[in-house]
């Protein structure tokens, strides 16, 4: 048995020599154990190897624990104590010991904290392990600084901000300490929060002042905000902190009379004078003064006594009667800097300028194309009027030589079936859901028909809810009246001096409209669209005019088509042919002449299309679109000697194109000469359609 004995530490001995870890195994423990001797600077491993025989613990030492050690031990003890007798001589040589399942390993400290276990129940108090605390009232981060100093040299410490938890590998007596500690430390301080009513400072500008005035230390322990609708400051964070600043708020709003009775306020985007009528009712309306408090709408008034002379008496606003009201409040508009100036209590002037913030708003603007064109009415009985359905909208159009069903099918979703073939004398309207994709090639089918007739194709841009108009005609005179007088130059009682009244109108093409932008991109358009013209006199006394108008209300969505028609006129032209000289005799003149006379119906036909442009960037596109346009115009005209304008119609994009697509810059052309896109580095591609 000794042999045996021998034979397993010769094992032992001969693994530790070769650099692996040495495996000490234990025999069973006594209640009370006594060294039998003293160890005098003798190698560590002999003293883990005597510790182990008598506590009945296995020990695998790793080999770069070397050194030597004295222990003195001259009494009996527990073989617990003799245990922790030993994890205090490693730990005085920079070695600890992390239990494990079935041995304890002794390691050097450094490379601790890379073996230890996670939270070992059984761990001793000796015992190194990782734990994770959670921190729930205090920022872990904020704690490292605080707690590394706690920590053993060879341990680790690390924050989680995401899960606001500490990472600590120690000893398991170490981690205690420092959960306690930070038991104590893991308190909420700022708990709560408060609000400050504010009597006479605009709690916004307020919050922006004293957010400028805070260190920067101290932004992260208080939290300032406002609120407009009640004028209110509200405070959350460190209770100092919030004592400190709720001083300086007490400072800061204090009333000052010049500057709270009179402001001026400046607008970026609305008319002073326009929001004026609006301001002056808010300012008597008795419920914006109910909801302002006593305190906040204190006005002075003065009242006289004789005994005391003058004395002023604080009274709210609310209690005063309208007349007194009016005259302590004054709202004017000073359209030359485009300003407006509010004379009010502080509490009404702060709810005015509310108003104000709220009012003086970017708006929309709505582009809208038309075409106007008149189709003869022998064109539509040869072509007929073909009735389909896009989409859910139906719609009346021309069919222009026989090519419209392949463009509408372009334009908007395919075209069903003709459901039915009717003349076109009807009323027609309804809108094609194009988005623009064929506003171009419409126009060029229009233009290219011979029945038809292209009046105008005006482009207007205006804001939401307001009018826009073109007019293009000219001013003919009619007479309204005459006046005569008596006078003494000639015979008595003939009348002298004979004046006429002479009253000048537009006749021609006038075009009106006001677009309201809905909810879901969906436009409202007032429409007031008229073509007029002269006629011959005939028996008439006077000048004779024509007239065709068309007064409607439509709703059509953001760059779809919407088509109104049915403005039908009759037009007689006659032509004379005769022998020149023999025609014109008296009498016999009429056998070498002939009158015809000729009679045409014409049908007025207006498409419109209009585009949301909500901001700069929108419209800035659409002006270098129009600019890119007309060089390629010129380009054309250059090469082919064609009119200018013939044909000339750029496609305008929807809001939702706009943002979908990004401007695509145009291949250079084949021919040199025709390169128009190099003077301007932001032409972009308008015509694709056309």
């Amino acid at each position: 048995m000794k042999n045996i004995k021998r034979l397993f530490y010769g094992c032992v001995l001969s693994l530790g020599l070769n650099g692996l870890p040495v495996l000490v195994m234990a025999a069973p423990a006594a209640e009370a154990v006594t060294l039998q001797q003293n160890f005098q600077q003798a190698e560590i491993e002999t003293v883990i190897e005597a510790v182990a025989k008598l506590t009945g613990r296995n020990f695998i030492i790793d080999p770069r624990v070397k050194g030597k050690v004295t222990l003195i031990a001259p009494g009996a003890m527990h073989p617990d104590d003799l245990y922790e007798t030993l994890l205090a001589i490693l730990r005085v040589h920079g070695f600890v010991a992390i239990p494990g399942k079935t041995a304890i390993q002794i390691v050097p400290a450094n490379l601790a904290r890379d073996q230890v276990p996670y939270e070992n129940r059984n761990a001793e108090e000796s015992d190194w392990v990782t734990e994770v605390i959670p921190v729930h009232k205090v920022d872990a981060t904020k704690l490292v600084a605080v707690l590394r100093p706690l920590v053993a040299r060879e341990g680790h410490l690390v924050a989680l901000s995401d899960s606001n938890r500490l990472i600590v590998t120690d000893s398991v007596i170490n981690i205690e300490r420092i959960k306690a500690i930070l038991k104590r430390v893991d308190v909420d301080e700022t708990a709560g929060f408060e609000v400050i009513r504010l009597n006479h400072a605009s709690a916004s500008e307020l919050v922006q002042v004293i957010k400028k005035m805070l260190p920067k230390s101290a932004s992260s322990q208080i939290t300032l905000t406002f609120d407009e609708r009640t004028n209110r400051i509200v405070l959350s964070g460190d209770v100092e902190k919030r004592r400190e600043v709720r001083t300086l708020i007490a400072d800061l709003d204090i009333s000052v009379p010049s500057e709270g009775r009179v402001q001026v306020v400046y607008l970026h985007y609305a008319k002073a004078k326009d929001l004026v009528p609006v301001l002056q009712k808010m300012a008597v309306n008795r419920s914006l003064l109910n909801s302002v408090s006593a305190e906040d709408a204190a006005a002075s008034a003065t009242s006289e006594n004789a005994a005391t002379g003058n004395k002023t008496q604080s009274v709210p606003v609310n209690q005063l009667d309208d007349k007194t009201i009016k005259s302590r409040i004054s709202i004017e508009a000073e359209e030359r800097v485009n300003a407006i100036v509010i004379s009010a209590p502080p509490a009404v002037v702060m709810a005015l300028k509310q108003v104000i913030k709220q009012l003086d708003i970017r708006r929309a603007q709505v582009l809208i194309e038309a075409i106007l064109v008149e189709i003869t009415e022998t064109k539509q009985a040869e072509l007929g009027i073909e009735w389909g359905a896009a989409g859910p909208n139906g719609v009346g159009l021309i069919d222009f030589s026989g090519t419209l069903p392949t463009l509408l099918g372009n334009i908007g979703n395919p075209l069903a079936q003709a459901s039915a073939l009717q003349r076109g004398s009807n009323v027609i309207a309804g809108e094609i859901g194009a988005n623009g994709r064929g506003w171009g090639a419409l126009l060029r089918a229009l233009d290219s028909d011979s029945g038809a007739n292209i009046l105008s194709t005006p482009t207007l841009l205006t804001l939401d809810n307001e009018e826009a108009e073109i007019v293009v005609g000219k001013e003919v005179p009619f007479q309204t009246g005459s006046y005569t007088s008596s006078g003494t130059a000639g015979t008595a009682g003939v009348p002298t001096n004979p004046f006429n009244t002479i009253d000048r109108k537009n006749v021609g093409l006038s075009l009106k409209v006001k677009p309201q932008i809905n909810e879901g991109n969906e436009v409202f358009l007032e429409i007031d669209q008229e073509v007029s013209d002269v006629i011959p006199k005939g028996d008439a006394v006077d000048i004779q005019t024509s007239k065709r108008q068309i007064k409607t209300s439509v709703m059509v969505g953001d760059g779809n088509i919407i088509v109104l028609g049915g403005l039908l006129t009759e037009r007689e032209t006659e032509v004379e042919s005769k022998v020149p000289f023999l025609g014109d005799i008296p009498g016999l003149g009429a056998l070498f002449r002939s009158t015809s006379s000729q009679r045409e119906k014409v049908n007025l036909m207006v498409f419109l299309r209009p585009v949301i442009v909500r901001n700069s960037e929108m419209s800035s596109y659409y002006s270098r679109l129009k600019y890119s346009s007309m060089q390629e115009a010129q380009a054309e005209v250059l090469k082919s000697d064609k009119s200018l304008l013939e044909g000339l119609r750029p496609k305008m994009r929807t809001e939702q194109e706009w943002h979908d697509s990004a401007p695509v810059l145009p291949q250079p052309p084949a021919d040199p000469e025709a390169d128009v896109s190099k003077s301007d580095p932001t032409h972009l591609k308008a015509f694709e359609d056309l």
